[in-house]
């Protein structure tokens, strides 16, 4: 029989029987869709390279130093980024990256933008240039170098309508006039968030600070070097670094902390911790294929069995077993694969619902499709579960169509052969369910011990946004500060309004900064490496407007930041940790550590407050020290105040969701060349903080879910043909005496047993 009759015959059956062949089909898009919808996101996450030419060789820069035990990890410096490019050979490259907002004014109203600022020698680490333009040349790269601006691909689509002569136009950014001289290719990002337009960094090669981590590094290895010997060139200069950087004075202090290169694949860094759940993902969908594999097996058992004359039939004509097994996987392979195809709009949709509901913190969201890899996978899926599902059948039936069909004590034998088979394809269902709800169940336990932190503030309505104001009109620390305080004044004043405050960054905002402390009557000793506390700078009303518990003390007043005496608020980590069975109230504290000689001029903590969750809800809260803005005693830039440009605020109000354009319209009377504001709520970055662990629930959720119902489905088929194949046997018994409720026991204590079997499998 030639391949084009024999899938002819096929399609006869399948009309012959729809019930069969529809459930049948149910169950495989079900399977193969899961499968496909998840190896559509592991593809492009962990498997597709990232957007950038040769980007197997990109490494990204990172430091660490166990002497800083609050900061698990660094960045890179500007300091080590001159090092680095200047002394390693076994990198082709080294930029630096500092990401961050601007506001842009193109031919329409100012909006706030992803920006990054970068170093000349980024594109050429990215091995990409603009589609239009040109690139930075190192000269305006350079400290007072010209106003320039690349732009991606959507900005110059959105903002200018892709017109090719936007290249050489003056745009407005960040309040200065800047030209634009190129266009990136479509696709091309390397930051989360993507960025809209990068700048020049400007980094001054004579005023260097080593302790400055401030900026990401990212590297390309050089051609015949390997990521070993990238590591121990690096870890040698470090080991070097007082010699090497004799008159930076964080040197001596980075070295005792224990100062050491982390020097990782670009893409690991990228895609993070969420590498481990994907892979579990992607099992826990193989095992729901698996299960929809065993259900159809058994369909296909049953129907084998109304088909053992045929089989018989065509071996007694010369037909070779080989070539009945061959038939009979034929058919199942054509099934799967049919089943395939129909799994794909199920995997798109699921797809499309992972890239819209997914958390925005799932790295490379914004790449999830489906590639030729992705088809091929489901084409070699689906083939592969119609060999799974077809193989039992296929053997059952060449043994039956070759034995003796007139021996009674055989046929007896086969029954009992096939009756095992389908139970413990059904006891196979139930273990692999019963392991998908145990998984997922560890993974309800694990969101719900992440929910049940409590993140030391109260999220709810809440909202939250940022501004940065440009030099150009906010040039000094009077302006900034006046700005600050009008506009916490107007958003207290909106009708709803409760309290309001301004903050150099908000709770699980994805923003920190530290800094070494020294600690009054606690001098460092030679070698020792300060503490290190992560600082935010909030105006008064801050810990009202988010409910942060005052263990002690007071908060902040208005005249804090004026008056000559600088004062802090910590948080009980700190106090605990270095005022452990007293008050801290009057204690010393000043960031950095003093030359000897240097008058010591102290910050005074006024207050005590509970601990917050800055960071991560799954670490530790760190320990804080809150300044007032501005800083008193003179704090800041010599005798300037310290007062920055890009500030977050809050307000806190009985109905958040509609003070929303209350709060753009508070800014807009205030200055209107700002860019309108995004605004969210704090309860958004709580949710954001859970996304991953909550993703990765509900996929589980739902996967074993869909497996417990499969699983079911099998059990309920295996159970309702027993019972058909022994109608006579039942009828004998009730007509002798038995009860319906005797009957009922026999059937059910089948079917517990298999499911008890299952459980204990599983």
């Amino acid at each position: 029989m030639t391949l084009s009759s024999q899938l002819r015959l096929l399609w006869r059956r399948a009309l012959g029987s729809p019930g069969f062949t529809l459930v049948s089909l149910a169950m495989l898009a079900t399977g193969v869709g899961a499968n496909v919808a998840i190896f559509t996101v592991v593809n492009a996450v962990l498997l597709r390279p990232l957007p950038v030419a040769d980007s197997e060789r990109l490494v990204i820069l990172r430091h660490a130093a166990p002497g800083l035990v609050q900061l698990d990890e660094l960045p890179m410096s500007d300091a080590l980024y001159y090092l680095y490019a200047s002394e390693s050979r076994t990198l082709d490259g080294v930029a630096a990256i500092r990401d961050g907002q601007a506001s842009f004014t193109g031919r329409e109203n100012p909006q706030r933008v992803q920006a990054a600022s970068i170093s000349a020698s980024f594109f050429d680490v990215m091995r990409t240039r603009p589609r239009i333009g040109r690139a930075f040349t190192a000269e305006e790269d350079r400290p007072g170098g010209a106003a320039v601006v690349v732009v991606s691909d959507g900005l110059w689509r959105s903002r200018f309508g892709a017109n090719p002569d936007v290249v050489g136009r003056v745009v407005d950014v960040d309040g200065a006039a800047t030209e634009i001289i190129g266009v990136m290719p479509a696709g091309f990002a390397f930051s989360r968030p993507p960025a809209d337009l990068w700048l020049p960094i400007r980094l001054d090669p004579a005023a260097t600070q080593l302790g400055a981590f401030g900026m990401t590094g990212v590297a390309r290895i050089a051609d015949g070097a390997t990521l070993e010997q990238v590591r121990a060139e690096l870890d040698a200069l470090i080991s070097n670094l007082v010699e090497i950087l004799p008159d930076q004075p964080a040197a001596p202090v980075l070295a005792s902390a224990g100062l050491r290169p982390l020097v990782d694949p670009a893409r690991e860094v990228v895609v993070g911790d969420i590498e481990a759940a994907l892979w579990i993902l992607l099992g826990a969908v193989g095992f729901l294929l698996l299960i929809a594999c065993a259900n159809v097996a058994n369909l296909h058992l049953v129907r084998s069995e109304a088909r053992h004359g045929e089989a018989a039939m065509r071996a007694a004509l010369g037909e070779s077993r080989a070539r009945l097994v061959a038939s009979v996987l034929t058919e199942s392979v054509a099934l799967g694969v049919v089943g395939g195809l129909l799994a794909l709009p199920l995997a798109l949709l699921a797809v499309r619902l992972v890239v819209r509901f997914g958390p925005q913190a799932l790295p490379r969201l914004d790449e999830i499709s489906m590639d030729a890899w992705v088809l091929l996978f489901g084409f070699a899926v689906s083939v592969v579960a119609g060999l799974l599902f077809g193989i039992l059948p296929a053997v059952r039936a060449s043994a039956a169509a070759t034995a003796n069909m007139t021996a009674g004590a055989r046929g007896g034998t086969a029954g009992r052969e096939r009756q095992f088979a389908r139970r413990g394809l059904v006891v196979v269902q139930i273990s692999l369910a019963l392991t998908l709800l145990v998984g997922s169940g560890l993974a309800v336990r694990s969101f719900g011990r992440l929910a049940a932190v409590d993140p030391g503030f109260d999220p709810v309505d809440v909202l939250t946004f940022g501004l940065s104001l440009p030099q150009r009109d906010y040039g000094t620390p009077e302006a900034r500060l006046g700005f600050h305080r009008r506009l916490v004044e107007r958003l207290r004043a909106l009708p709803g309004a409760v309290d309001a405050t301004a903050t150099s960054t908000v709770p699980l905002g994805g923003e920190s900064s530290g800094s070494g402390f020294s600690i009054e009557g606690r001098p460092l000793a030679d070698g020792d490496v300060p503490p290190v506390f992560r600082t935010k700078l909030v105006s008064h009303g801050y810990f009202d407007t988010l409910r942060v518990e005052l263990v002690e003390g007071r908060p902040f007043d208005p005249l804090d930041g004026e008056r000559d005496a600088s004062v802090v608020i910590v948080s009980q980590a700190l106090a605990d940790a270095y005022w452990p069975g007293e008050s801290a109230l009057g204690k010393g504290i000043r960031q950095g550590v003093p030359p000897e000689g240097e008058e010591q001029v102290w910050s005074r903590v006024v207050g005590v407050v509970a601990d917050v969750h800055e960071i991560a809800l799954h670490e530790d809260p760190p320990e804080m020290v809150y300044y007032p803005i501005p800083p008193g005693g003179g704090g800041g830039a010599g005798d300037e105040p310290l007062v920055p440009a890009a500030m977050r605020y809050a307000v806190r109000a009985a109905n958040a969701a509609a003070l929303a354009p209350g709060v753009r319209e508070a800014v807009s009377e205030l200055d209107p060349t700002l860019p309108i504001p995004e605004v969210g709520t704090l309860e958004t970055l709580v949710a954001l903080a859970r996304g991953e662990r909550a993703f990765v629930m509900v996929l589980l959720l739902i996967a074993a879910g869909l497996a417990l119902l499969l699983g079911s489905v099998g059990l309920y088929g295996v159970v309702s043909y027993t019972v058909a194949q022994r109608r006579r046997e039942i009828a004998i018994r009730m007509a002798v005496g038995a009860r319906l409720a005797d009957v009922r026991r026999l059937v059910l204590t089948e079917a517990g047993g298999l499911a008890l079997v299952g459980a204990a499998l599983g």
